[in-house]
């Protein structure tokens, strides 16, 4: 099957030599035959045929494949094309925005300009935008009722401070978790700190502080304490990237469901 493809493949570049069979296309796609694609697409640049149009194709091979790097450098190449397409700025869009690598979020969504006429990639890029610091975004122009709660608590967190946090956990422990949106841990620290700082006073109490397990009880204590007020700076930090994080993917899979847009 697959070498009376490849037949087929010499058959279709010989005799279209300056031109793209995009229907030979749709069959390769429809039969997932991406290698056999990108090996036709390679003939065609060989060819010097239509070099904006085979570069634009490659863009979205690379980008349906999750191949950033050779994505960018095609979509460079084919940058005004690719942005005509408003499906595959969409699919574009709808990728970025849950990919986990930060920097490769960030190089896109700073290559596209927010003026676009489609209404649908500027609210996608909109609300990736309003995930950033100090940034304040229009709730209202999101039209998913989870999306805009979820970005209101994200909003209220993301103004909050690890320094303050770790300044509260020193005053009273647990508060700096309870400041950062994390109240069952906040109890959990304050009680099971209370706890050592009751076993510590009372072993000093009844053993007096030179005694082996008094200077255990303080020592732990405070380690214990330490590490709770590093918990809550780091702890802030954490929570602020998985909740971008989370949203990120909640918001890929709001607009990809009611707003699908096919690469081909």
């Amino acid at each position: 099957m697959r070498i009376i493809l490849i037949c087929l493949l010499y058959f279709s570049i010989s005799k279209c030599v300056a031109q793209i069979d995009y229907n030979f296309i749709l069959h390769l796609q429809s039969n997932k035959l991406y290698k056999e694609q990108q090996y036709y697409l390679e003939s065609l640049k060989k060819q010097n045929s239509a070099q904006d149009s085979v570069n634009y194709l490659f863009a979205k091979l690379f980008l349906q494949q999750h191949n950033d790097s050779l994505f960018f450098m095609y979509y460079k190449l084919s940058e005004q094309l690719f942005n005509a397409d408003s499906n595959s700025l969409r699919y574009a869009n709808y990728h970025f925005l849950k990919h986990s690598s930060s920097v490769h979020q960030s190089i896109w969504f700073n290559k596209i300009n927010s003026d676009k006429k489609d209404s649908l990639n500027i609210s996608i890029i909109n609300f990736y935008t309003s995930l950033k610091p100090g940034h304040k975004s229009d709730i209202n122009q999101f039209p998913d009722y989870k999306l805009k709660h979820d970005l209101i608590k994200y909003n209220k967190l993301k103004r909050k401070s690890p320094a303050v946090a770790a300044c509260l956990s020193a005053i009273i422990p647990g508060l700096g978790k309870l400041y950062g949106q994390r109240p069952n841990s906040a109890l959990v620290t304050f009680f099971s700190q209370g706890i050592s700082a009751y076993q510590a006073i009372e072993s000093i109490k009844m053993n007096g502080i030179k005694n082996g397990f008094s200077i255990f009880s303080v020592s732990f204590f405070g380690f214990f304490y330490a590490s709770n007020i590093y918990g809550s700076f780091h702890d802030l930090i954490s929570l602020k990237k998985q909740r971008q994080k989370q949203l990120l993917i909640d918001a890929e899979k709001y607009y990809y469901i009611n707003y699908p847009a096919p690469l081909y």
